[in-house]
């Protein structure tokens, strides 16, 4: 009767630790948020755009970066305008065409802007220029990321310096129409 009892009680509470278990188990994994740049913007066109283009829409150019680590670039620039007085830093990224700027380029954007953005070499995929891509804000003493957010258009991505994804939006729009406005 005693060994009877015992094996009624270890069948319930056997099932019990087994079902408990099985639910981890079965626990799905769901990809994390997307925590790029808020405001994104994707012109598409099919006008190809080179630095001399950039400089005629007023900004400076200031150096190139090696484009290893950056799957079907074609080039990457740095280059500098004056937005209200103030010298605004944005990295141009150049491709074969508007498809391919957004097929090999765009997650490499996302992690290259907004708040979020991988600024931390170990991590980043793409290194070149790296320490432009991070600025030191007064407050914090840490390393933060310069560019607010980016923009796709015809065969480029630039990523825009701001303090958040809406000042890096304006900028980005900013230039988009200074761009438009050399093409007519």
């Amino acid at each position: 009767m005693r060994a009877g009892f015992v094996v009624s009680a270890l069948i319930p509470l056997s099932l019990f630790a087994f079902a408990c278990g099985e639910s981890s188990v079965t626990e799905e994994y769901s990809e994390p948020e997307d925590t790029g740049p808020a405001t994104q913007i994707v012109k598409p066109s099919d006008r190809a755009f080179a630095i001399e283009d950039f400089e005629s829409a007023g900004l400076k150019h200031s150096k190139d970066y090696k484009i290893e680590g950056l799957p079907e670039a074609t080039g990457v620039s740095l280059f500098f305008w004056k937005v209200d007085g103030s010298a605004v830093q944005f990295e141009v990224r150049f491709y074969s065409s508007h498809d391919e700027a957004v097929r090999s380029g765009l997650s490499y954007a996302k992690e290259g802007a907004g708040p979020e953005a991988v600024i931390d070499p170990d991590f980043a995929r793409y290194n070149e220029g790296l320490r432009d891509r991070r600025t030191i804000v007064h407050t914090r003493a840490s390393p933060t990321p310069r560019y607010g957010d980016f923009v796709v258009y015809g065969n480029m991505i630039a990523l825009c310096e701001g303090r958040d994804s809406e000042q890096g939006a304006e900028r980005c729009s900013s230039l988009v129409n200074a761009l438009d406005a050399t093409a007519q």
